[in-house]
């Protein structure tokens, strides 16, 4: 079975059969030895968020990108514009393969670093972080400072029981969380800068 299954897009294992999707919109990915196939409740989580909130033409950060799935969805349903960015050299390398394999090299331009190296970037409409807790505390202030006023943060990689405290850290940091979506035992946050 295909690893996601949404209203707007399929994401489909390179191995899997395209009749999969009946003729609906897919992405199809390659996993790495390290690097997930969107099957992980917090890529779902914000797969989901995504699909609610994503319109056509507007710019999205994928940081911590893995293989790319979320920056190839979003590129896929319509975004303009789509930066994925990650530490990490073999995730850069899975990513840039699934890039040129749906063939969405011309909307999406891949980062191999930390966000400061975007720091000649324009700002984003919508902001995207699934990362494991420990990394992903560290990078929130950076996550806010390239995302436009007004625009959306989508953060997870959150175990549910610590929603209080990762919802009062979000608003320490000056993001202020507008919805979230739970997952097994797994969050995710949907937020925007808020007024300093």
């Amino acid at each position: 079975m295909p690893a996601w299954m949404g209203q707007r897009l399929i994401i489909l294992l390179a191995h899997e059969d395209p009749r999969f999707t009946h003729g609906k919109p897919y992405v199809v990915i390659e996993p790495s030895n390290k690097f997930g196939t969107g099957a992980h409740p917090t890529t779902r989580i914000c797969l989901a968020i995504l699909e609610r909130i994503l319109s056509e033409e507007q710019s999205v950060l994928d940081v911590g990108t893995g293989t790319g799935i979320l920056a190839l969805y979003a590129a896929r349903v319509g975004a303009r514009y789509v930066v994925a960015i990650d530490q990490d050299f073999e995730a850069c390398e899975t990513c840039n393969r699934n890039i040129l394999r749906n063939k969405l090299g011309k909307t999406i331009r891949l980062f191999n670093g930390r966000t400061s190296a975007l720091s000649h970037v324009k700002l984003f409409d919508i902001v995207i972080a699934n990362l494991e807790s420990d990394i992903l505390i560290p990078v929130i202030p950076a996550l806010k400072t390239h995302v436009r006023p007004g625009g959306l943060v989508v953060i997870s990689g959150v175990l549910a029981t610590s929603k209080d405290q990762f919802t009062k850290f979000l608003e320490g940091s000056s993001l202020k969380v507008l919805s979230t979506l739970t997952e097994g035992e797994w969050i995710g946050f949907l937020s925007t800068p808020s007024h300093e």
